[in-house]
């Protein structure tokens, strides 16, 4: 490496070099004069470094080298003696220093030990208890004892001639979003798998198992945190069969779609969308006259909102479609721990791929008498953003297409009308959102079969395509999903981006106001 490299390299770390001498010496004066004295020595050696990558480390070494030479030189202050005094013996600078870095080293290895190991080791050296107490507390033999004794030895004293780093994730945290594709069952609490994760750790550990299978050691020190508090998490996870151990070794058993895989596949199939998009807008323009004079209630609503009814009418359908393919083809979705079927996934970006913001379709009431659907796609949720919080919250809107009297005892009617949902005139109820009967609905659909055709065609292509490239991008243990959670993944993508495309056409405009723009309900009797 060349000096004029070296000497431009030390300027842009001045500050960290002179902040590094003084957290050693806490004398300004005497840190100037030892970050002089390591710059330096550096730049009088650093020709010899062959590779320029390894610069920083050089430059490290070599100061913690000049720190100890500049501890020897200091000495003791004289002191008087007595007669009575034999001698005294005074531990060097260095030897304090040294044996300071030891310590560190040695709680560092102490706290990637696993809880085993950790128990039996602290029990034995921090509370002085022989071997027979701690089988008694740890309810283990005699020999397991020693032999944990004996391995957690070995593995000290090769932890700490390591040099480890702690990974990126230690101080720069990714971002991980789950979701959940299954059936809604508000008894199951799908709720627990979404404040699992309203912490980082839990995402993030997921993360860094992901590509390959890792222990708990290395986990720690990937995520800068002690094995003590991982492995509560780790359990956690692993109950609830996020993650997998096999061996002592962790990996994630969830699919997570990476942005990498996101945009290889945007970019593959998005003439393939675009074009459906153009069939579905040309069918509702040469049909809309015929819609419109149909009787259902919202009929009287304005062309675009009518043509963002009928064009999500033509989503749904095709989801549906869709839908009853893959479960023919794969079956039902596995069993969940929290007792539901579905599947849990997570993607490792912040929405930069987010399409929509949940779909809760066909939410019927407990009579079977009415139903619900509603499609939030991100690019309304200025105007509709429905969330599902109990059993209440389907009663308050199927009681409302039903034209029903207000239940005084559902506290969600209050949150619905609140939120525009629905209104009460005199206690009586009304949909903020169209209402068909079950006759009128299958008369639409015939209408629209063509396009829901053509937009269901567009999923299937495009979701066996997308599960091919998929297993490109997911742990080996992971492939046998992929069809089917690639096809769960993007069959409600296309419908975004279809949709998504013919905002940008301009065949639908999205209001400036609250308008219920994709949300349906259905009379069945």
């Amino acid at each position: 490496m060349n000096r004029e490299k070296a000497t431009k390299l030390i300027e842009e770390n001045l500050h960290t070099i002179f902040a590094w001498c003084l957290s050693r010496l806490y004398d300004k004066t005497e840190a100037e004069d030892l970050a002089q004295d390591i710059i330096c020595a550096v730049l009088k050696s650093v020709d010899r470094l062959e590779q320029d990558e390894a610069f920083f480390g050089y430059l490290w070494k070599t100061a913690e080298n000049i720190f100890r030479m500049h501890l020897r030189k200091k000495r003791p202050e004289n002191l008087e003696l007595d007669d009575k005094c034999c001698g005294f013996y005074f531990a060097t600078p260095e030897e304090e220093m040294i044996q300071s870095e030891q310590i560190q080293l040695l709680r560092r290895e102490l706290s990637l030990l696993s809880t085993q190991y950790r128990e039996v080791t602290v029990r034995y050296y921090i509370y002085d208890k022989t071997c027979s107490e701690i089988s008694a507390e740890l309810n283990i033999s005699i020999e397991m004892v020693k032999y944990y004794l004996f391995k957690t030895r070995k593995i000290l004293k090769e932890g700490i001639g390591m040099t480890r780093e702690f990974g990126e994730k230690s101080y720069n945290p990714q971002t991980f979003r789950m979701d959940y594709w299954g059936n809604w069952t508000v008894d199951f609490g799908n709720s627990i798998y979404w404040k699992l994760f309203e912490r980082r750790l839990p995402g993030n550990i997921l993360l860094a198992a992901y590509d390959k299978p890792v222990t708990i050691t290395e986990l720690s020190v990937e995520l800068g945190v002690a094995v003590v508090y991982l492995e509560d998490e780790v359990q956690i996870l692993e109950m609830h069969e996020l993650i997998k151990k096999t061996g002592d070794k962790y990996q994630t058993n969830i699919i997570i779609f990476t942005e990498d895989y996101e945009k290889r596949v945007l970019e593959k199939f998005q003439s393939i969308y675009q074009e459906a998009a153009k069939l579905v807008y040309h069918k509702i323009e040469s049909i809309l006259p015929a819609l419109k004079n149909l009787e259902f209630y919202g009929n009287h609503y304005d062309e675009n909102r009518l043509k963002w009814i009928f064009s999500n009418l033509v989503m749904f359908w095709a989801l549906i479609k869709c839908e009853n393919a893959n479960k023919e083809k794969f079956g039902d979705y596995p069993l969940l721990s929290n007792g539901s079927n579905g599947f849990i996934f997570g993607y490792d970006n912040d929405n930069s791929n987010h399409y929509l913001n949940g779909i809760y379709g066909s939410l019927v009431n407990n009579e079977k008498t009415a139903w619900v659907s509603v499609e939030n796609y991100c690019m309304i949720e200025k105007c509709q953003w429905f969330k599902l919080r109990s059993e209440k919250t389907i009663s308050a809107l199927t009681d409302a297409i039903l034209s029903k009297n207000v239940d005084e005892e559902n506290e969600e009617v209050v949150r619905m009308i609140e939120e525009g949902f629905i209104s009460s005139n005199n206690g009586h109820l009304s949909p903020e959102f169209p209402v068909f009967t079950q006759s009128v609905f299958e008369n639409i659909y015939e209408k629209l079969e063509s396009a829901v055709m053509e937009t269901y065609q567009c999923m299937e292509k495009i979701c066996n395509c997308a599960a091919e490239t998929l297993t490109d991008y997911v742990p080996k243990a992971l492939k046998n999903i992929c069809g089917q959670l690639a096809c769960i993944h993007h069959q409600s993508n296309i419908m975004a981006y279809i949709m998504e495309t013919l905002v940008e056409d301009g065949v639908l405009i999205i209001p400036d106001k609250k308008v219920n723009l994709c949300m349906f309900g259905v009379k069945v009797k």
